[in-house]
């Protein structure tokens, strides 16, 4: 299947995978879908505390920590595990993943085992030192959860000013030189 968006917008072309290959390890992040190797791009929610309210939360995520989170070295085995299996994405999500504690260092600890490794966001924490820190571990990408213009999306969001915050967030990205993009959900 041909992503018909991506060709539309001219990110990717249908000669892309005779270019690159089809080996997943050696294609670019928006040609896996080609790959002849297909793995499972393994999304973790990494943390069940969220700093928003969302009406839509799958995760009944809250602003407290949850006991059964895995530790940091139970995380890093898990990442062994799925560097070792040939995942070829980790995407970090939640509640809010930059609310987890040393994020940014499992982070680094993905790339460092071979993962691409991509994080799902309200955006709403992305100060400038945040998106350094994403900057500096290696983040392939960042996605942005907006659900519509501001007044929407933050009854959407339940916490006035998200909107405003997400925007920050995704210009400090830029900023940083980490790649970003939308994610919303249609209602």
């Amino acid at each position: 299947m041909i992503g018909i968006s991506k060709l539309y917008c001219g990110t990717v072309e249908a000669s892309d995978p005779l270019r690159y290959g089809r080996d997943s390890s050696q294609l670019p992040s928006s040609l896996l879908q080609f790959s002849e190797d297909k793995k499972p791009v393994v999304v973790w929610n990494c943390t069940k505390r969220c700093n928003l309210k969302c009406k839509h939360c799958y995760s009944a995520s809250t602003n407290q920590p949850d006991p059964n989170e895995l530790t940091d070295d139970e995380a890093k085995v898990m990442i062994d595990d799925l560097a070792a299996f040939g995942a070829p994405v980790i995407l970090f999500s939640g509640g809010e993943p930059l609310m987890r504690p040393g994020v940014t260092d499992l982070i680094s600890y993905a790339r460092a085992a071979g993962l691409r490794a991509v994080v799902s966001t309200n955006g709403n924490l992305i100060d400038k030192p945040m998106a350094a820190k994403l900057a500096e571990a290696g983040l392939s990408y960042v996605g942005v959860s907006l659900d519509g213009l501001k007044e929407i999306n933050d009854k959407f969001r339940g916490v006035d000013g998200a909107f405003d915050r997400a925007l920050t967030g995704i210009r400090n990205c830029l900023e940083a030189e980490v790649k970003v993009g939308l994610r919303f959900t249609l209602n």
